[in-house]
Order: structure tokens, then sequence, then C-alpha cells
């Protein structure tokens, strides 16, 4: 009994975090302007959408893993690719954006240096 609860509850979680990821992504694509403070310093508005299209991918791959489990299947092929891409968009969009900030940082003058001890 206890094994088939925690069976359950550890098909579930992934169902509802899936969720909420995919969702995550889908609100940030459709308004990347109110995207979280860590995508959003500087950055092109096509970063953004790669980082919420990685994801949405990423949950939608999550959540279908949890519903498969649920079901009592194996992954479907597909999901596993959708895994990987989405992480690798996450992954490159959050490099991307911080070579924008690094280089935005490194044009900015310096204030000049007080001379004297």
């Amino acid at each position: 009994m206890v094994e088939s609860v925690l069976d359950v509850i550890e098909d579930v979680v992934p169902l509802l975090l899936g969720s909420l990821i995919a969702w995550l992504g889908w609100d940030v694509w459709r308004k990347p302007d109110e995207a979280p403070a860590l995508m959003t310093g500087g950055v092109p508005v096509w970063v953004v959408r790669c980082w919420a299209a990685g994801f949405l991918l990423l949950g939608i791959a999550v959540a279908g893993l949890g519903g498969f489990g649920l079901a009592g299947h194996e992954e479907f092929r597909p999901l596993g690719l959708a895994r990987m891409a989405g992480g690798g968009l996450v992954a490159l969009s959050m490099a991307v954006a911080a070579g924008f900030r690094w280089r935005k940082r490194r044009t900015v003058p310096r204030p000049p240096r007080a001379e004297g001890g």
C-alpha cells in the first residue's frame, strides 16, 4: 500500500511541477517585458523568448513524464528529446544573457581614480 502511494506521488509531482514550468514559459513567451529579473537585465527580446521556449519544452517534457508514469507506460522518446532541447535552450540563453550583461558592464566608462594618498 505504502509503495503504491509513493509511486503515485512520484508521478504526480513531476506532472504538477512540469505544468507550472510550462505555464511560466508560456507566460514569459506572451509577455517578454514582464520576464523575471534574471533574464531582463539589458538583453534583447529574442534571448528572453529562447529562455521561455526552453522552459516551455522542459515543462511539457516533465509533465509528460509524470503523465506516462501515472498511465503505467514508458516515456515517449520525443519527450526525452524535448527535455534535452529545452535544457539546452535554457542554458544557452542564460549564457548569452550573461555575455550581453558582461559586454554592457565593460562598455560603461569607469570614474577616474582620485590622486593622492
